[in-house]
């Protein structure tokens, strides 16, 4: 216990020692010296001091002139220096004394405070975020919050070869990747230490990426074929396809049809689609995150370039063929022919119009719309209300649009109006000026355009009679002769091929308006792979050498020279890279490879070396079958042979898809 106050007899005695002796005393009174007492205090009961760390607590000097001294009640808990220096040594609890020693008037006196070691205190530091994204070659200053000790902070990375971070916290990055930034503060007098960390992703830069400028390399039967040009930092491309136009990369998933494929190259090609379906196209350039904006947008309408040759009639027993044109028949011995493949050969074919075998025709009005009644037979006398009169067939095939021929003497539009080569573009002219069934862009065919619509099973006229009932004779076509002034294309349309014809004779004309592919015979529209050519136009996929050679220029071996009959049995066991389901073509097929611009041979021979023969078509000369078609690629004129003496080579081909 501190003393504080003296006691009442304490202080009675004090008041009687100055006294003196009381009444009745005798002599000299009697003199007794008393030691006054003292007291002295700590200022407060109780203290707490953080381990390791030392406060002076000393008592106050009371009256006298004795020394006070210091002792503790367990200095392995709070030691005492002399001076009253306190010093937190352990956690717990120590009492410190304070003496102070008696002098001639004062009495010792002591007191006594509690001193209570407290553990250092908890710090919390932290980030404000968990996470952060830094680009590539940047730097950022990181601080840490909640700082309340002194300690020096200081910062680490896991990962240097990704960020550095400097001592106050500037985060740099170097390489593209991950890593965590721990901050540390140290420990004080007071406060413990404490670590915090964030997660930093380095990013590349953003790249700057120019949309790139697409276009249409070739499209045709349920295909198209795109192309771009290099994008200065891309990495690769991303292709877009809907049915719909694309607006942005944000929708295209909700379009029609919408798809997106990854690191396309140019140039690209898709496959699968369907005829007459529009389809739009765009590409981005990207750089691993980044992306360009789209490219201008592509639609594409896929178009079959050939109608089928409209054969239906076998060529005969003779010489290996069957005698009835059936797909059923595909082994003991059977021989594919031209009338039992392709479209013609498709019993359940659906049309949008109308037409013999597989074509497939729309009659139109001289306002551009289709006919109400599409079963009418052509009239003289006839209406576009009764379906008896039109103006132009639509092939829904390959989307071509075709002049219709009136009877003779009927206007511009006669079937017997003929001019000479040099005034074939007149018609055209003319017929632009009327606007006829409201298409203002009419044109000479190319000699493949015209036979697109040639009906091979029948002659004179070799069409479809009942969509095309005034065209007999030869037409004019576009094409010049390659090396020959004098003479010009024209399609026979009393057998259905392509011959010559001298240029000041007249012949009749057929216009048409619209778009085709199959006219272009360069390099962009063909693929050449593992001696195999895909045509990006028409879908075939034909063997680039003919039967008999090799090599890479065609150069090696003999020319296989067969009989047609011998011809289809060599294609049909044939087994090149690969595939086992090669056949002859038949004339169309054969005529969409040749290349009218050019002669001797008339075909691209980067594509197909070594091609100045006559080959074998898989299709026979109707009606008697005793004959078959080749076609000569020196200038691509179409011959009939007889099958079953005569010989000619083959060039395979098979559909690509």
């Amino acid at each position: 216990m501190l003393i504080k106050n003296v006691s009442a007899l304490a202080i009675m005695c004090l008041l009687l020692a100055a006294c003196g002796s009381g009444s009745g005393s005798s002599g000299a009174g009697e003199t007794k010296s008393w030691s006054h007492l003292q007291a002295i205090s700590f200022a407060a009961d109780s203290t707490n001091i953080i381990i390791g760390n030392s406060r002076t607590i000393v008592a106050s000097t009371g009256e006298g002139s004795g020394a006070i001294t210091y002792t503790s009640s367990d200095s392995s808990i709070a030691s005492v220096s002399a001076s009253g220096l306190v010093t937190a040594n352990a956690l717990g609890s120590a009492t410190i004394t304070a003496t102070k020693a008696a002098d001639s008037t004062y009495s010792e006196a002591s007191a006594t405070t509690s001193i209570t070691v407290d553990p250092l205190n908890e710090q919390t530091i932290s980030f404000a975020n968990p996470s952060f994204s830094i680009e590539l070659d940047t730097a950022q200053t990181v601080p840490v919050s909640g700082v309340e000790g002194t300690g020096a902070i200081s910062y680490t990375s896991s990962d240097e070869n990704v960020v550095t971070v400097s001592s106050d916290g500037l985060v740099t990055a170097i390489a593209v990747g991950s890593a965590e930034i721990t901050a540390f503060i140290a420990a004080d007098s007071e406060y413990l230490e404490a670590t915090a960390s964030i997660a930093v992703t380095v990013e590349a830069m953003p790249i700057a990426l120019d949309a790139p400028v697409i276009s249409v390399r070739s499209s045709g039967n349920a295909r198209a074929m795109i192309a771009w040009g290099a994008i200065g930092n891309a990495a690769g491309y991303n292709l877009y396809v809907a049915k719909e136009s694309i607006d942005s990369a944000d929708n295209y998933a909700s379009l029609p049809g919408g798809e997106l494929t990854l690191n396309v190259t140019s140039p690209y090609s898709l496959t699968g689609l369907d005829n007459g379906q529009s389809y739009y196209f765009a590409v981005t350039a990207s750089a691993g995150a980044d992306e360009s904006d789209l490219s201008n947008e592509l639609t594409v309408v896929p178009k079959n370039p050939l109608n089928d040759t409209g054969i239906v009639s076998s060529g005969g027993g003779t010489s290996g063929s069957n005698e009835s044109c059936t797909t059923a028949i595909n082994n003991g011995g059977h021989v594919p022919q031209d009338c039992d493949q392709g479209r013609d050969a498709d019993l359940t074919l659906t049309k949008v119009g109308a037409g013999v075998a597989a074509f497939d025709f729309t009659k139109i009005a001289s306002d551009g719309s289709a006919l109400t009644a599409q079963g009418g037979a052509w009239a003289a006398d006839g209406s576009e209300a009764a379906g008896t009169r039109w103006s132009c067939v639509r092939d829904n095939v390959t989307g071509l649009v075709w002049e219709m021929k009136t009877e003779a003497n009927a206007g511009i539009h006669a079937t017997n109006a003929k001019v000479v080569w040099a005034d074939r573009n007149l018609l055209a002219d003319a017929t632009n000026t009327e606007a006829l069934c409201g298409i203002q862009n009419w044109r000479v065919p190319t000699v493949v355009e015209l036979a697109t619509i040639v009906n091979a099973n029948r002659l004179n006229p070799a069409l479809d009679i009942a969509r095309f009932p005034n065209g007999a004779g030869a037409h004019w076509a576009s094409n010049p002769v390659a090396g020959d002034g004098a003479n010009g294309w024209v399609v026979n349309f009393f057998a259905g091929i392509p011959i010559l014809k001298g240029k000041t004779l007249g012949m009749s004309q057929r216009l048409v308006s619209g778009s085709y592919q199959a006219n272009d015979t360069s390099d962009d529209r063909y693929t050449v792979n593992d001696g195999t050519v895909t045509d990006g136009v028409t879908g075939l996929m034909w063997k680039q050498c003919p039967e008999g050679l090799s090599g890479d220029d065609c150069s090696v071996g003999a020319v296989s020279l067969l009989i047609w009959g011998g011809s289809m049995k060599r294609a049909r066991d044939a087994e090149f890279a690969g595939y086992s389901d090669w056949r002859l073509p038949n004339m169309k097929e054969l005529l969409s490879i040749v290349a009218f611009d050019q002669s001797s041979p008339a075909i691209n021979t980067t594509v197909f070396p070594g091609s100045t023969l006559s080959f074998w078509s898989s299709s026979h000369k109707v009606p008697t079958g005793a004959n078959a078609y080749v076609v000569d690629f020196t200038k691509g004129i179409h011959q009939p042979k007889v099958r079953t003496s005569q010989k000619s080579a083959q060039r395979l081909v098979r559909d690509a898809d």
